[in-house]
């Protein structure tokens, strides 16, 4: 297969994160798996990757309404661009990472059989992002779902959304994961006190920063470091035991759950009135060997007994209710690393994208006998 993988709305900073990577190595895979892939991006500014086409748009003047306009009307021409781009591409099928609309993304449809990945509730997430995003997104979601030929939801909870259903698309679920050939075992540290860790990007409330404040300033011997967060992105007082080291690149994370205990995973799903998920920030921290606190239900983890995972209920007073339970469970975590052959099944992405893969092979399939059924 030839597969064009388009993301919108991207960035080097985004490009630089887990999302990015993930992006990354999906395409790598598919290429080692066989196929020809070229990945597709519409972003703010150049981004110097090999085997990637950026179409940048411009930010505009800075007078508001003129700059919205401006923005707006380069966004369409670069997307636009992007389009042709990926029609001379020739692909069998082309794979869209869900994201909110932009005229003409209608037209990438006319060029092949489209399946959109989808890694969040849009509808609720796009509420946090103001009415305008809102509104905007639940007028134009049914361009992109109800044209597409099929989705990838990350989540089984995400492919029972009503809102998604409501499309009748074929589907397959395939949780987010890690190349493990790149990621080897990191050896436990040799901390005296526990050293707990999250990755997060700023402005989402649903990672639960503020609940990790909270548990910092209650129990002054752990060490918390968010990672991604800086002291500027903190509106309120900050322990001495939250360490804020901003935006650092991939080398630099590793280096910092190096010296975790424990990882975090997202505390705060039900904000955004979700159960289940796979983040990508718990796949890495498993791939490491890093015991994990989860406060939601995670789809590779599902049924899975291990007494270096932490489950926390999904609700707003979880870190709350259960501070005894953390700190006594970081400090037992102190020189223990989960066995990867635990894991390994369950979170490998190379075996995640050969069923991707057949899924695209089955929508291909399914696409040439419904056009022989016409003749």
């Amino acid at each position: 297969m030839r597969i064009a993988y388009v993301a919108l709305h991207f960035d080097s900073r985004i490009m630089n994160s887990g999302v990015g990577n993930k992006i990354q190595t999906q395409v790598r895979l598919w290429r080692e798996l066989g196929h020809e892939a070229r990945l597709f991006l519409l972003s703010r500014n150049a981004i110097d990757l090999e085997n990637v086409e950026t179409h940048i748009f411009t930010p505009g003047i800075h007078f508001p309404v003129l700059r919205l306009i401006l923005r707006e009307s380069d966004r369409m021409l670069a997307l636009s661009r992007l389009v042709n781009s990926v029609a001379s591409y020739k692909p069998d099928l082309i794979y869209l990472r869900y994201g909110l609309f932009t005229f003409p993304l209608q037209n990438l449809f006319k060029v092949a059989p489209v399946v959109v990945e989808i890694n969040t509730n849009d509808v609720v997430e796009y509420r946090y992002r103001g009415l305008f995003f809102y509104w905007m997104n639940r007028f134009t979601r049914r361009i992109v779902l109800g044209r597409a030929s099929g989705l990838a939801p990350v989540s089984q909870e995400i492919a029972q959304l009503p809102q998604n259903r409501r499309f009748n698309k074929p589907m397959r679920v395939i949780a987010n994961g890690i190349d493990l050939q790149r990621y080897s075992e990191l050896p436990a540290p040799s901390n005296s006190k526990p050293v707990l860790v999250m990755v997060a990007s700023p402005g989402y409330d649903w990672h639960g920063i503020d609940k990790l404040c909270y548990l910092a300033s209650q129990c002054p011997d752990l060490k918390i470091i968010i990672v991604g967060y800086s002291a500027d992105d903190i509106d309120k007082s900050i322990p001495p035991n939250l360490e804020l080291p901003g935006f650092v690149s991939n080398d630099r994370i590793k280096n910092v759950l190096a010296r975790a205990d424990v990882a975090f995973g997202t505390l705060a799903w039900h904000r955004i009135k979700m159960e289940e998920g796979s983040t990508l920030k718990v796949v890495e921290a498993l791939a490491y060997g890093i015991p994990v606190i989860l406060g939601y239900d995670d789809t590779n983890l599902s049924r899975l007994g291990c007494d270096l995972i932490l489950r926390l209920p999904n609700t707003e007073q979880n870190v709350i209710d259960n501070i005894q339970q953390i700190r006594n469970f970081a400090y037992r975590m102190i020189g223990k690393r989960i066995n990867r052959e635990l894991v390994e099944p369950r979170i490998s992405q190379r075996e995640k994208e050969k069923s991707r893969l057949a899924f695209f092979e089955e929508i291909l399939g399914t696409q040439k006998t419904e056009r022989k059924n016409k003749l």
